[in-house]
């Protein structure tokens, strides 16, 4: 994800994941606003919902490890800022477009990351967010795809009975 002459310290590395965290919150925040479709606002819902699980994941494991050193982001940092990204207005589809990029990073700054470690523990952890992001990466191309098609499609028409094929005489 990052090309840096230096390796980044742990408390880089716990900063920037923290405030991707948020920013990917912020986004898929925005997001839910600009959709009426109810089955994609519950999917913006539960990625909201993990990434701020992930960030007090973070936050938490940042304050085992430095309790003495108050958290700060980084003044310059590879995540793309809310702001920064609508000041292009941006529709909800480049929004997918973006957002399906940073869950890329961030998976492939975590799996970096883990790969890079010596500590059991950290590798673990950074394992594990490095798989949630696949996740919610995952989740992003299927309704980007439902997006592409121009397929509005709720689910309460799935349990309605409406948009099934007919099978059968």
């Amino acid at each position: 994800m990052m090309n840096k002459e230096r390796d980044l310290t742990t408390l880089e590395v716990f900063s920037i994941a923290i405030q991707s965290e948020i920013e990917a919150g912020k986004l898929y925040r925005h997001m839910k606003g600009m959709t009426e479709n109810s089955t994609l606002q519950e999917k913006f819902d539960f990625l909201i919902s993990q990434e701020k699980k992930h960030e007090q994941i973070l936050t938490e494991a940042y304050g085992k490890m430095f309790p003495e050193i108050e958290l700060e982001t980084p003044e310059k940092s590879p995540v793309p800022i809310l702001e920064d990204i609508l000041s292009d207005d941006p529709s909800l589809k480049e929004l997918f477009e973006i957002a399906m990029e940073n869950e890329r990073k961030a998976q492939n700054f975590y799996s970096d990351l883990a790969k890079r470690t010596n500590n059991q523990s950290s590798s673990d952890l950074l394992n594990y967010m490095a798989r949630m992001e696949r996740s919610h990466l995952a989740l992003l191309e299927v309704e980007y795809e439902e997006l592409e098609t121009g397929a509005e499609i709720e689910s309460d028409d799935f349990l309605r009975g409406e948009r099934l094929m007919n099978l059968g005489p």
